[in-house]
């Protein structure tokens, strides 16, 4: 083509080009908004007319128009935008190294606190829980239900009122009131009633600890937020201070390692709510939706409540959900495994940016995959995969059904493994790593449905804070108790060992108790009380520098003391 029929070109309309033979072959409705040909990557405008593309674009050869290809040093590509968030793909290349990044390559302190390792080992089930429902919480719950209580007597009441009996509720009644709600997951009946029951063929030993009306009354009151202070428009701000205050103590407790899993849980309502859920693959279709950000053993770092409003122009409600609840984690080589509803190459690509993998099922229809991948058809055990230009492997695999996958840290290698039974067959290492990584939410979810506390309710509110507390709360405590004191106790007797703690039940059983003494232990450490006032005025790291260490602890409360704190805590006790 000489420049006199490149010059005619350009001057024909947009209708005149696109009808002709030679460039028929060429439809771009399916691109990318801001597309632009190699070499006119100054033009802002794509849907501007081809007269006002400059000569530059005399460079490209018809041939490389036609062919859509240009050559490059490792592979054959397609053309794509010039653009750091576009995709452009291959053949894999094992032997370049996209990412960079290693993995705490500053040799941070990761899992669980130090701290606790020192100073809770040996405790018991409730302590454990303490460091999440500590006084801060108690205070919370006990301030917010005396106050609404009060709102609620302020208001006409009828004369035979349960709310006419109303007493101001205190930490010890509240302690004991959860502890009730657990007990009654563990010991299921069909209406709250039946736990009072005097009569059938119900038995129970809740009545010895509360009365049923005492029980109701806290029910109907039971509040985590004053509904006076809510601004207009916020959905969340009746749980919204509890679950700031839980999810802090979560972090403290627990820096993630190198696998961080997200995926949504259901906390099941089917009341009336502008931000109920509906989620077709869950067991509870019909809900409250949350996000959880869940490391090793099951342990929820993060979670955060869908209330709808989320949506971001020019950023997908998924990508936003994955970088809020990672933002804090970011930039230490990490690897996120994510499903098919988060999972995107440009949750990739802005991932890299942050020197962290990401690794997750896709979605076939997702922008930007490999058609070459996507539209492949395999039969049983193929593979097909193609890398970009900036490592992101897609990976396609034909097993029972298609698997597609997403990995910024693997390649299209098949791994040998030996199914249930007993043969030996080919997996790829993408899809093994990702069953690895996605069962971090998996047990979480598996653990919480054993002995739910939950029970019909039409206050949404009530469900979340209760699920929060003795689910999710109940979860990383007892991933703590057995790691630090490296015991493997399932969440049945987990529960059952809090249920005694929280509802008193020691006092019937164990009569003698254990004499409260200071007594000289071979190590020393942190003062258990000196550590959490120094938490609180300045973080870990300052309590961790300035705490003085003690080699005096007490035999009943199993915890370092200095002497002074020794006595403060247990003058109660000396009198």
């Amino acid at each position: 083509m000489d420049d006199f029929e490149i010059e005619n070109i350009l001057n024909m309309s947009d209708d005149d080009v696109y009808s002709t033979d030679e460039f028929s072959e060429f439809d771009d409705t399916d691109a990318d908004e801001d597309y632009f040909p190699e070499g006119i990557e100054h033009l802002q405008n794509n849907s501007e007319s081809e007269a006002s593309i400059t000569d530059e674009i005399a460079t490209i050869s018809r041939q490389q128009i036609q062919s859509d290809q240009v050559s490059t040093p490792n592979a054959s590509i397609n053309i794509q935008q010039i653009n750091q968030n576009v995709a452009i793909w291959g053949t894999i290349n094992t032997t370049v190294n996209y990412s960079n990044f290693a993995y705490n390559s500053t040799r941070e302190t990761v899992g669980i606190n130090p701290d606790i390792y020192e100073t809770m080992h040996g405790g018991s089930p409730w302590e454990f829980l303490s460091l999440f429902l500590d006084n801060e919480v108690f205070n919370l719950i006990v301030t917010e239900t005396n106050r609404y209580a009060g709102q609620l007597l302020s208001t006409p009441l009828r004369r035979h009122s349960r709310l006419n009996a109303w007493k101001e509720t205190n930490a010890a009644e509240i302690k004991q009131f959860l502890g009730i709600i657990m007990w009654m997951g563990l010991e299921h009946l069909p209406t709250i009633q039946n736990y009072w029951a005097k009569k059938g063929i119900y038995s129970s030993k809740i009545s010895k600890y509360m009365k049923v009306k005492r029980f109701e009354l806290l029910l109907r009151t039971f509040h985590v937020s004053n509904n006076h202070e809510c601004p207009p428009g916020d959905r969340l701000f009746k749980v919204r201070g509890l679950v700031d205050l839980l999810v802090s103590k979560y972090k403290r407790a627990y820096i993630p390692e190198e696998s961080l899993c997200i995926d949504e849980s259901v906390i099941p309502f089917i009341g009336r709510l502008s931000f109920r859920q509906y989620l077709k693959n869950k067991r509870h279709r019909y809900g409250v939706k949350i996000f959880k950000l869940c490391v090793h053993d099951g342990f929820t770092v993060d979670f955060r409540i869908y209330a709808g409003k989320e949506a971001v122009q020019g950023l997908e409600v998924s990508t936003k959900i994955v970088m809020e609840l990672t933002h804090e984690y970011l930039n230490f080589g990490r690897t996120i495994y994510t499903d098919n509803w988060y999972t995107s190459v440009n949750l990739a690509h802005k991932l890299l940016e942050q020197n962290t993998h990401l690794v997750g099922t896709l979605r076939a229809n997702r922008k930007q995959n490999p058609k070459d991948v996507v539209q492949k058809k395999l039969k049983k055990g193929q593979v097909i995969a193609q890398q970009s230009d900036r490592g992101i492997v897609v990976l396609k695999w034909k097993d029972k059904r298609d698997v597609l996958m997403l990995s910024t840290k693997h390649s299209d290698t098949m791994i040998e493994t030996i199914n249930k039974r007993g043969q030996t067959t080919k997996k790829p290492e993408i899809v093994i790593d990702y069953n690895k990584g996605k069962a971090l939410v998996d047990i979480c979810d598996q653990r919480s449905s054993y002995h739910s506390p939950l029970r019909k309710s039409m206050k949404w509110y009530r469900k979340v804070a209760i699920e929060i507390i003795l689910s999710t709360s109940v979860l990383n405590a007892m991933c703590l108790y057995n790691k630090v004191n490296k015991t493997k106790i399932g969440i049945t007797e987990f529960k059952e060992m809090l249920v005694k703690d929280m509802c008193g039940v020691y006092e019937e059983t164990n009569k003698e108790e254990v004499e409260h003494k200071l007594s000289k232990s071979g190590k020393r450490t942190r003062c258990v009380k000196c550590y959490d006032e120094m938490v609180k005025q300045g973080g870990r790291k300052h309590a961790q520098r300035i705490t003085k260490q003690s080699n005096y602890w007490c035999a009943a409360c199993q915890k370092v003391y200095c002497i002074e704190c020794f006595f403060d805590d247990h003058r109660v006790r000396a009198k």
